[in-house]
């Protein structure tokens, strides 16, 4: 066996006392446990099935609704956990398979039940009987055809159903209409539940606020103009390593330097742990890889509570730029911290009496310096 890099189990065992641990609220962000989600790396297998309704008989074709989700979003993850998830999606695309009841009877809107959810799951897994092979499947994907409206959204079941062949699938992801809204990336939001990560928008404005992440995690703004997840999802996922985080528990000045979300290697986050629950986060964003399309580059600068709930703000954007107007559709858009003439380079964490002050720039990487 290969003799250890002291400083690499050094960076590790530090980066150790920056972890969160997840606490009671739903899907905590904090890391504990991942009995019963979706594996996040490896080769994961998922199976896709297709459903229609005695009143929205399908006109449309399997293979196009699998080609509205599927080849763009298994890149998806291939790109934003650096080649360590190989997402497979084994889709039935032969036929849709025939729901017993009509597409309105199932209750399906925005406070959706889990029984009359799992009920719709459980119709479609015995419309499909013993025709789909689902042995080894840790994550269902059951897509509507495009008539049924009365389907509209696409929720996680966070339950385990069990197929006819006998094989329990631990999570099931359900579309809806907002696929043809949203396309690939529904996907991806919805496997991030699978595989434990809150949602980062607000439920109290029934999901079409988003005053706490703007559009900087597929699992917030879908549709935002930087969807890669952040480095502290990238790091639950073990997409990031422990030895890649740059972790600040005590008082006094650190600097670290971290290069883009985007890329693989180098150092990737800064945490500063401020409570048992609670951590301000650093990390830098560009525009490559899945942020291609970014508005705003720079430093990024959040709040992490583990005790508050999925859909409360878990995570928190700081505004280097508030009331500007943002860009991309929100006002968080712009809110990265930058360096050099005209930029907003310091932040100040009123709670704890941390400071965060970018000291440094070159090409996409930047120099932080924090005070504690």
């Amino acid at each position: 066996m290969a003799p250890q890099d002291p400083e690499a189990g050094h960076a590790t065992a530090a980066s150790a006392a920056c972890k969160l641990p997840a606490t009671g609220a739903n899907l905590s962000e904090g890391f504990g446990s991942q009995a019963g989600f979706t594996p996040s790396v490896g080769n994961v297998k998922t199976t896709m099935i297709f459903v229609d309704f005695p009143d929205a008989p399908a006109d449309d074709s399997p293979a196009a609704l699998h080609d509205r989700l599927v080849p763009e979003s298994t890149q998806w993850f291939r790109t934003a956990s650096f080649g360590r998830l190989n997402l497979t999606v084994n889709a039935d695309t032969s036929r849709f398979h025939r729901m017993p009841r009509s597409s309105d009877s199932y209750g399906y809107q925005r406070g959706l039940s889990a029984a009359a959810h799992q009920q719709y799951i459980e119709d479609a897994v015995r419309a499909v009987g013993r025709s789909v092979d689902f042995r080894g499947t840790q994550a269902l994907y059951i897509v509507p055809t495009k008539r049924a409206s009365a389907i509209s959204f696409s929720p996680t079941f966070m339950g385990s159903v069990t197929a006819a062949d006998g094989t329990t699938i631990p999570k099931t992801v359900t579309f809806g209409q907002d696929m043809h809204t949203w396309g690939a990336k529904v996907l991806n939001h919805e496997t991030g539940h699978a595989m434990g990560l809150p949602d980062l928008y607000s439920y109290a404005s029934g999901g079409s606020g988003h005053p706490f992440a703007g559009g900087w995690d597929v699992m917030g703004l879908i549709s935002g103009p930087s969807p890669d997840m952040t480095a502290w999802h990238k790091w639950k996922q073990h997409w990031i390593g422990d030895e890649q985080v740059d972790c600040v528990d005590g008082s006094g000045t650190s600097t670290a330097t971290l290069t883009p979300v985007e890329k693989p290697g180098g150092k990737k986050m800064t945490v500063v742990k401020t409570g048992p629950t609670r951590a301000v986060v650093a990390e830098t964003r560009s525009k490559q890889g899945n942020d291609v399309g970014a508005c705003a580059t720079g430093v990024l600068i959040y709040t992490i509570d583990t005790a508050t709930e999925s859909g409360s703000g878990p995570i928190r954007i700081q505004d280097a730029r508030p009331r500007s107007g943002g860009c991309g559709g929100n006002e968080l858009n712009d809110a990265t911290f930058g360096f050099g003439p005209g930029a907003v380079s310091t932040f100040r964490d009123a709670e704890s009496g941390t400071t965060i002050e970018v000291t440094g720039k070159n090409g996409d990487d930047y120099t932080l310096t924090v005070r504690k």
